[in-house]
Formats: C-alpha cells, structure tokens, sequence
C-alpha cells in the first residue's frame, strides 16, 4: 500500500505524462482528444489531496485507471517506448 506522499508523487506523474500525451496526440492530428486529456490531468490536479488522503483501495483505482487510458492513447499513438514507462 501506497503512502499518502507516494500517491500524490504517483499523481503528479501521470499528470506530467498526460500533459506530453496530449501533446503528442494534438501532433499526431488527434485533436479530438485532446481536449478530454486536458480535462483529465485538471481533475486530477484538482483532486490530487483527496485521491492522496482517500482509502487505498478508492485511489488505487483512480490511479488504475488512469495508467489504463494513459496506455491506451500510446496505443493510438502506436508509441511503445514511453507506454512502458508507466508501471
């Protein structure tokens, strides 16, 4: 299990790959994607204590989640290398 810091360190990272996410898909052509990327890395700035402080199991998912549509929009990407980078 995940310590309050450690979640919030895990968050702020897949903010950080979500914002260059979106910045490839809007390279690629993929603007219709983008704005929902945007929206998802500001909710999660927006929530990232309460996703921190909340029951292991509840943020586990929401971080599950998100490394789950972070791996599908590399897919789309067909970007392999950095897709592996979130574990």
């Amino acid at each position: 299990m995940l310590a309050v810091a450690e979640r919030r360190g895990l968050i702020e990272h897949l903010r950080s790959v979500i914002a260059n996410l979106a910045y490839a898909l809007a390279a690629d052509g993929q603007l219709e994607l983008v704005p929902l990327m945007l929206e998802i890395n500001e909710v999660l700035g927006d929530l990232t204590d309460e996703i921190s402080q909340a029951d292991a199991v509840y943020s586990d998912e929401i971080i599950a989640g998100t490394v789950r549509l972070i791996r599908t929009s590399h897919a789309l990407l067909g970007d392999q290398a950095t897709a592996q980078t979130i574990h």
